[in-house]
């Protein structure tokens, strides 16, 4: 295995940051107090600032330096358009290829993460707790591609997250889960890809609500 460099570590630490809200949409980095923080020099942190840039979680400002990217509603909608896609692909493959045993991990994950959410208030964690049951269950369909670019998506997507935490509180449908979880155990694709849409479109639908009387949230892409 080769060895973890210090572009690699200052990666994992600021990406860290980035999906745990610790940087925040439209801040302004700070070079200098992030190589102190994190104990390295400024060329290992740039390389792994630039690595996130291509990720299209940060980007770079003309004369101004590196930004948590705040994207557009617009840029939001695709997003999420795209998710829709990768989960329904998921869950269709994961109806042909899952174990019975695969299936009896995910239910009794889940039932523990539904015992523990009703007992949360924390709304970040809420949105993690539903993150992370739409990767583990499409995690079954058995197809690196797709899990990666999927886990692509929902990085790109912590601001929206970040909006859930911070706005009204969220109304996350988890009996959704138990759904999906039926219709993946009766490896019915259909249903499976009909709770989908719907569970994802409500979601769209209700963060189009949220962040478009919020200035920061531009209505349209860059010009």
């Amino acid at each position: 295995m080769p060895a973890i460099t210090a572009a690699d570590a200052a990666y994992d630490a600021l990406r860290a940051m980035l999906l745990s809200f610790e940087l925040r949409p439209g801040e302004r980095l700070n070079e200098v107090q992030l190589a102190d923080h994190l104990g390295l020099s400024r060329t290992p942190l740039r390389e792994a600032l630039n690595r996130l840039v291509a990720e299209r979680l940060l980007e770079v400002r003309q004369g101004q330096g590196f930004f948590v990217r705040d994207p557009d509603l617009a840029e939001a909608r695709d997003l999420y358009e795209l998710r829709e896609a990768l989960e329904v692909t998921a869950f269709r493959l994961a109806c042909e290829r899952a174990t019975p045993a695969q299936l009896q991990r995910l239910s009794r994950a889940w039932a523990t993460g539904r015992r523990a959410l009703k007992r949360s208030e924390d709304r970040a964690t809420m949105v993690a707790e539903d993150v992370a049951f739409h990767e583990a269950m499409a995690a079954l369909c058995g197809n690196g591609e797709i899990l990666r670019a999927l886990a692509d998506v929902n990085a790109r997507t912590t601001y929206i997250r970040w909006a859930y935490t911070t706005g009204p509180k969220p109304e996350l449908n988890f009996d959704e889960h138990d759904l999906l979880l039926d219709a993946l155990s009766a490896r019915d694709a259909a249903r499976g890809a009909e709770i989908l849409n719907g569970h994802i479109t409500r979601r769209m639908q209700a963060l189009t609500t949220l962040l478009s009387p919020t200035p920061r949230f531009r209505q349209g892409r860059p010009k």
